[in-house]
């Protein structure tokens, strides 16, 4: 069993990027949080609370173990010792083999001050303590703009998309409450069908990893 940790900027982003591949996980009885890093922006009038709400819903969807909002706010973020902090004590205490992170678009400049702080949190650990050099760290796309971005490996998610328009459907706040209607909906599910086409497939999530990665078995790349 893997230990994982997939970060996200606030409610919904982790499902929006990576949802298919929690449920592949979580199918697998990986151990998989999520920690956002905020509660969310106050969309459509609807308060924190609300979002809150939803990823409560959503994270039963998804199976997973268990899910952390650090509330902070939007114009908290910053790559400072404060946050970074905070990061390296959760990374301590779930020790992860694997680590989830938005691909930090220039778009977007709260994923990529997560991003940073992400990664910079374990880099620091690294050097105090080598037994976190094996955590992996893999980049998922946290937003449609990046879609094109060279991917390094891509996750057949065509078993589980259902499942994963069902974990999207709990945020009302964010798609309303015709998921369908919603063109930020369906630029994911166009995301998804692109990756899923360049591996034959109907649905793909795309990920990055900026180290090599090690194939024990050649099997496993055919």
């Amino acid at each position: 069993m893997a230990v994982i940790i997939a970060f996200g900027v606030h409610p919904h982003q982790v499902e929006s990027g990576m949802g298919g591949t929690i449920l592949k996980l979580t199918e697998a009885t990986h151990q998989v949080t999520i920690i956002d890093l905020t509660s969310g922006r106050n969309l459509n009038n609807h308060p924190s609370e609300f979002l809150k709400k939803e990823a409560i819903k959503s994270s039963r969807i998804l199976g997973i173990d268990e899910r952390i909002t650090l509330d902070y706010q939007y114009s908290e973020l910053e790559n400072r010792q404060e946050i970074r902090g905070e990061i390296s004590d959760m990374y301590q205490n779930i020790y992860p083999d694997i680590v989830f992170i938005p691909y930090p678009a220039h778009e977007k400049p709260e994923i990529k001050t997560v991003a940073e702080i992400c990664y910079s949190s374990l880099s620091n650990l690294r050097q105090i303590n080598h037994n976190f050099l094996k955590s992996k760290i893999f980049y998922y796309f946290a937003s449609p703009v990046n879609y094109f971005q060279k991917p390094s490996f891509i996750i057949d998610i065509g078993k589980e998309i259902e499942m994963k328009v069902e974990a999207l459907k709990c945020y009302e706040s964010q798609f309303g409450k015709n998921i369908q209607n919603s063109p930020l909906f369906e630029n994911i599910l166009s995301l998804n069908r692109y990756y899923g086409m360049l591996i034959g497939q109907k649905f793909g999530e795309s990920f990055i990893s900026k180290e090599p990665l090690e194939i024990k078995n050649i099997e496993f790349a055919i």
